[in-house]
């Protein structure tokens, strides 16, 4: 049977027919109340300590995949995925060598150049490469400035972002679910698998959040009293930054708007309006080329425009705001189906323990606030596949900015329990979910795509008079010779440049090469012609599978070189 906690929270005791004084009751309140915050704030930094060591430690765990080494190369002042005609190498953009070339030549496109670039080179390889906008890039271009350009350096970027999510959102918690609400909320955020794997990713989601709950605080803020400049400036500056680190933060923030119109409180609906203007006013500068931006050609413009695999709609729509609570991971970590139930159970008593404490009041006040952010942006692709014909949702990071608001909603649930209860709840989802955060710790590549393991197996054996052939996207290429420890010379396949041909340049690339070792890693569905004419002129010495990538060791056929 479920407990609900008292709808009161009384501070001190009981009357009874005791001498103690008003006045003494109030002071012993008071000094409980002290010592349950303290205590509160001691358990929440433990844990902190504790996710941080094991999100440095998985962060530290496998390399780097194509869309990581993607953030290196564009945050250094590198475009990968522009046309080849308007590459210009002055500008740090990639250009794909017509002979093969050492693994160093391709590394220098993952670091900064001497002196570094520019930060308006860096928004330069936004505009050519991304369909993000500049701001994650920027603090990236300065966090590697100071911390350099290993793997580790640019996960602990995402690693920082996600712990100073911790303090606003135990803040909002205490704000909406009362005393029990912070540990609650922090709880499940750290814990969850969600939160390990983009914490340790480096990508802008982990940033996102950040700016989602910095949001959320300053939005409530500006309800609950007289709107000063600071707030409002604040307001607006978060705004301006959400929506300049990545398009689809518009719907957390729509949520956000939203709220302010339909409970103003103290907030006078001029005094948003005017936020709002200065909010386009920071973003217009960027948002003017956003149309031409995002039509211009790029290698792997058209990727959300395929159907995926056993795609199914009404699946990818519960699958969306299911992850949060479940712990699934597909495709990014294998599922624990058994597990991933129990998770779901959990949170499916929390949500009617919520109901039928609070009634409609569970959308009422300042908790409207989360709903807005979270159905919005769970809704948010969807309706995006709907005006560009993509496949959006069923792809889980687009709606990962609605995170911060699945916790903090079950926080609200947990805290109509009483504190037994609760606990139970809480220490069941955690272990429901130690099977998926130990799945992601024990991967050896991120996304199915072991880059480093592949090049270290292409080049470890490797000799001088070897070539290895990597057909991928240029990010996959430079993940390749990020990790290659070998002599043999890298030479590149991106067929989507459309700079090689067959039979000449594959003729001219393995001339004098006594093996040729082809990786076929994140290719992005682009025919591989060297393959063919591979398999036709010579022996087939060894193929190898890891992930979703491919090695196959190709040796001439009637001499010891080609």
């Amino acid at each position: 049977m479920l407990h609900f906690a008292p709808l009161s929270n009384p501070t001190g005791n009981s009357k009874s027919n005791t001498n103690i004084s008003d006045t003494s009751l109030l002071n012993l309140g008071n000094q409980q109340q002290i010592t349950s915050a303290w205590r509160t704030l001691v358990v929440i930094l433990s844990f902190v300590g504790l996710v941080a060591f094991v999100q440095v430690i998985i962060a530290n765990q496998s390399g780097l995949w194509a869309d990581e080494i993607f953030s290196l190369a564009i945050a250094t002042g590198h475009s990968l995925e522009h046309p080849a005609a308007v590459a210009d190498p002055r500008q740090g953009d990639f250009v794909e060598p017509s002979n093969a070339v050492p693994a160093e030549e391709f590394r220098r496109y993952l670091q900064h150049d001497s002196p570094p670039a520019s930060p308006s080179r860096v928004v330069r390889a936004v505009l050519l490469s991304d369909t993000n906008p500049p701001l994650y890039y920027l603090f990236l271009y300065i966090w590697t400035l100071v911390f350099g350009t290993s793997d580790i350096a640019l996960r602990l970027f995402s690693i920082a972002c996600s712990l100073a999510c911790v303090p606003l959102l135990a803040a909002i918690a205490c704000r909406i679910g009362g005393k029990a609400g912070p540990l609650a909320g922090c709880v499940l955020f750290l814990f969850s698998p969600m939160t390990v794997y983009y914490s340790t990713e480096g990508r802008m989601y982990a940033l996102l959040w950040l700016f989602a709950l910095a949001l959320i605080w300053a939005s409530l803020a500006l309800q609950e009293r007289t709107a000063g400049i600071g707030i409002c400036a604040f307001w607006v500056v978060i705004s301006a930054a959400g929506l300049l680190t990545h398009y689809f933060f518009i719907f957390p923030w729509l949520g956000a708007v939203a709220y302010l119109l339909i409970r103003p409180a103290k907030l006078a609906r001029a005094n948003l309006a005017v936020c709002l203007l200065l909010t386009v006013v920071l973003i217009l500068p960027w948002y003017v080329n956003v149309s031409k931006s995002l039509v211009s050609w790029r290698i792997t413009k058209d990727w959300l425009t395929w159907r995926p695999k056993g795609f199914d709609l009404p699946i990818a729509l519960l699958q969306l705001p299911s992850q949060f609570f479940s712990g699934r991971g597909s495709p990014l970590w294998s599922d624990h189906h058994v597990c991933n139930s129990i998770a779901l159970a959990c949170f499916g008593v929390i949500a009617i323990a919520m109901a039928w404490r609070l009634r409609l009041g569970m959308f009422g006040e300042q908790r409207l606030v989360l709903w807005l952010s979270f159905i919005l942006t769970c809704a948010g692709p969807y309706l995006f596949d709907v005006m560009q014909h993509t496949y959006t949702v069923a792809v889980p990071r687009y709606a990962v900015a609605a995170l911060p608001a699945a916790y903090l909603l079950a926080a609200v649930g947990l805290t109509c329990l009483n504190k037994l209860t609760r606990v139970v709840l809480l220490v069941t989802i955690i272990i429901a979910w130690m099977p998926d955060v130990w799945t992601i710790y024990t991967n050896e590549s991120r996304n199915s795509l072991p880059i480093r393991e592949i090049s270290h197996l292409a080049s470890a054996n490797s000799r001088a008079s070897d070539l290895i052939l990597v057909h991928s996207i240029p990010s996959g290429v430079l993940g390749i010779a990020r990790y290659a420890n070998g002599p043999a010379a890298l030479a590149s396949w991106v067929g989507q440049l459309g700079m090689r041909h067959v039979p000449e340049s594959i003729q001219h690339l393995v001339t004098g090469r006594t093996h040729v070792i082809l990786l076929k890693a994140h290719e992005v569905r682009e025919p591989a012609p060297e393959e063919r004419w591979l398999r036709a002129n010579a022996v087939v010495l060894k193929e190898t599978r890891l992930g979703s990538a491919r090695m196959i060791d190709f040796g001439p056929k009637t001499s010891t070189t080609f």
